[in-house]
This record gives C-alpha cells, structure tokens and sequence, in this order.
C-alpha cells in the first residue's frame, strides 16, 4: 500500500469541469477560391462590315452602324455559404427508420455563425460546424441535453448517437472552444446522464458501461466545491454502488462495493478519509481489496475489504505505520476494526488478522506501534493498556531467549524454547 495525496462526494448541482482537454485545432475557413469574374479587355475584332474608303488619305475607318458592342463580363454567381443546404442533405439521405426516430422539422435552420447551423426536428436536433459536418442528437439524449442548457453549455455533438458497450447509447460533445468534452450516456436502467471531463476520460479507461457501470447522475461539483463525481450501477448492482470521484490534485478515481459503502459511512470526502486517491486495487494474495484516500493531507488513509473480515479503515499515523509494515500484504494482515478510540480515551487503535492476533496502538506521547503473538496475548490478559505496562512504545524486537516488547510501564518477552510468556515492571 503505497501513500496519497489531500483533499471531500455526497449530493450536489449540475454539471463543473473536471479537467480539460487541449484545445481543438482551429477551423479551417470553409468555402474556396471564388470564380474569376474579371472582365476581358481584349481589343474587339474587326468588324467584317467595317469599309476603309481607298480615296481617303489617312482618315479613320468609318464606324458601320452594324458593329456589335463589346458584350460586358457576365457577373460571378454567389458563393454559398458555409454549411449551406448540409443539413438538408443529411436529412434526404436517411432510411425511413432513421426519419421516424427524428421526426419532422419543427422550425427553419438557425444559422448563429458561419461556424454554427442547427434546426429542430419533432425529436430532436441537427447541427452541422465545418469540423463536424451535420451530427444528430435526438431522444432522450436529445431531451438531457436541452436540460442541461443544450449547446450553449455543453458545445456541439462530436459524434452521432453511439452504440456503448454495455449495451447503452451515447453522444459526445465539446465546447467550441475545444476545451470542455463531455457525454450524455443513456440506458434503460438509468436514463440519460452527463459524464464530463476526466471523469469521461477515466470511467472510459476502467472499461465503460460494460465494465464499470452506468451513470446515475450528472457530472456534479462535490459540497466543498473542490472536486467532481459521477456515481454508477455495475452491470450486476441493483442499487447504486461505484463512483468516480476527482479533484485537481488526485485526478479520477474509483471505488465501488463494499469499500465504497465504508466511506460514505464515514462522511465521504468530508469524513476523515477525505478523497480516493487511487482506484479499487488487488492485494497480492488475491483475496482482499483495498483503495487509498488522502487522509488528512498529512497523514494517509485506507479501506481495506477481504471476504473474512469485511471492509475497514485505517488513518492517520496508525495508517502510515500499516503501510510502512507492508499492510496487508504484510505481518499484520487485514484490518478486523475500523480505527476506534481506547477506553480511557488517551488513544487510539485498530485490530488485525496478523498471526495469533495483532494490532496497532497509538497515543501522543508514544506514537504507533505495533503488537502481535505471544506478546499481545499477554498483555491482553492484564488488561491491555489499562494494565500497569501502559501503551506500547517500542515495536517487538529480538532478545537472546526470543522476542520482546516494551511498554510504559514494563517489558513481556516470549521465549519459544521455554514456551514462556513473562511481564515484568520497569525499574524505577
């Protein structure tokens, strides 16, 4: 289990930029070189009705009143403009199928620029840019869309309605100005909601709809309004159970399950876990699973879940030294408690699986330590830290007859040979 990074996922508003993307290349002007509509000044011919009179000396030929004036230039025709007649087109190239799913038009072609065309249609709506030609978003797509503030928020459809992989549909979108790409996503298990941003981009890595899950919300600002999420349904979920959460420092990041259901429990990202800072990840023996959260931005946090012991938490120091003795891939195995108090309220504890029980005690004064076998055994029977030997202020360590562990007030070593467990008090 490695370490994270600071930041807070609950309820929130519509749609806020989770990251951006580079800029789009800027559009080519449409259209091209227009017609040569330069008249010809070439002299005129001769007209063969045109006489020379052999008696005149050097006069000028008379002008016959047959001769034909110098035709003026025909004037160039009009050069269409952009876009013109593209969504026409479109339409007229359709199957009948595809028709009925758009319907009729319901009004003209709105021309906003010469980079922007679009008409409504009785189900939907077609857009034609230079970059894109004529997209069409039509449907229940069509229907969020319009809910979301339509193209003036969200830019135009890159894309026409696709086919996911779970079996949905989707259209994408970017802003015009090439920053902001975001998709509307629409199954029968859900309905249509937005994914924006890097949140787009990773619930895309993790493997879509038929991998991770559908979307159940709109891409929201989280409450502190420092992050952004997504929550989802699994392709097996019957609830809502997977999330991706992110915020500028961790960038997106998921969790689902039962780990997920841990941290909200816990207060979300405004809990002490505060934000994932990394996806559900494997434990090496393959049975457990565990993500990292920032913690208090000191100090790290983790859930981790394993069939035998549930989902639990750990924080703070407590955290950082479960990490630096391995997690669970180490002695102390899986967490068996969340990070709980101490009963006389000095400090603070979780339990583990490690062998013959093992755990990890904290106070102020003697900062994390952890202790296991034979030793913890022992002090359990006086009393824990309620006992005279006090918290744990040393990790176990060899001795000559075995192992051996310090406390406040006292030492209990183990000797294997012997097969003794003894406790004896400091000298004073």
């Amino acid at each position: 289990m490695t370490t994270a990074v600071p930041a807070a996922a609950g309820t929130g508003t519509t749609a806020v930029t989770p990251g951006a993307f580079e800029p789009a290349a800027q559009p080519q002007q449409p259209g091209g070189s227009a017609p040569d509509t330069t008249p010809d000044t070439s002299e005129p011919a001769e007209s063969p009705d045109s006489t020379t009179s052999p008696d005149a000396e050097t006069s000028s030929p008379a002008e016959s009143p047959g001769d034909a004036a110098v035709a003026p230039a025909e004037p160039a025709g009009e050069v269409a403009d952009p876009g013109d007649g593209e969504i026409q087109k479109r339409y007229e190239s359709m199957s009948e199928q595809e028709r009925q799913a758009v319907g009729e038009p319901a009004g003209a072609e709105v021309v906003e620029d010469e980079g922007l065309r679009w008409q409504d249609f009785t189900h939907g709506r077609f857009y034609w840019t230079p970059e894109t030609g004529v997209k069409v978003v039509h449907g229940s797509i069509y229907g969020r869309l319009l809910q979301l503030g339509g193209h003036a928020v969200l830019g135009v459809p890159i894309t026409d309605e696709t086919a996911s992989s779970g079996g949905g549909r989707y259209s994408d979108f970017r802003t015009r100005d090439g920053v902001i790409h975001s998709a509307i996503y629409w199954s029968t298990r859900t309905g249509a909601h937005l994914v924006q941003g890097r949140i787009l981009e990773h619930f895309r890595d993790i493997g879509e709809d038929a991998g991770f899950g559908y979307p159940s919300t709109d891409t929201r600002t989280t409450p502190d309004g420092f992050g952004a999420y997504n929550h989802f349904l699994t392709p097996s979920g019957q609830r809502e159970d997977a999330s991706i959460y992110w915020t500028q420092p961790t960038g997106p990041n998921a969790v689902l399950g039962a780990i997920r259901d841990k941290w909200a429990a816990t207060g979300w990202e405004r809990g002490p876990l505060s934000y994932p800072t990394t996806d559900e990840l494997s434990t090496s023996d393959g049975l457990g699973r565990y993500n990292e959260f920032s913690g208090d931005g000191t100090f790290p946090a983790a859930i981790v879940w394993s069939p035998r012991t549930a989902a639990h938490s750990v924080q703070g120091v407590i955290a950082q030294r479960y990490a630096e003795l391995s997690g669970p891939e180490g002695f102390l195995g899986y967490p068996t408690t969340d990070e709980l108090p101490t009963p006389d309220g000095r400090g603070r504890f979780n339990h583990f699986t490690g062998t013959g029980g093992a755990s990890i005690y904290w106070t102020p004064q003697t900062d994390a330590h952890a202790v296991y076998g034979g030793i913890r055994v022992r002090w359990s029977q006086l009393g824990w830290e309620r006992s005279y030997l006090g918290y744990p202020v040393s990790e176990e360590h060899d001795i000559p007859q075995g192992r051996a562990g310090e406390f406040e007030g006292g030492f209990v070593e183990w000797h294997p040979d012997q097969g003794q467990v003894i406790d004896y008090p400091k000298r004073r």
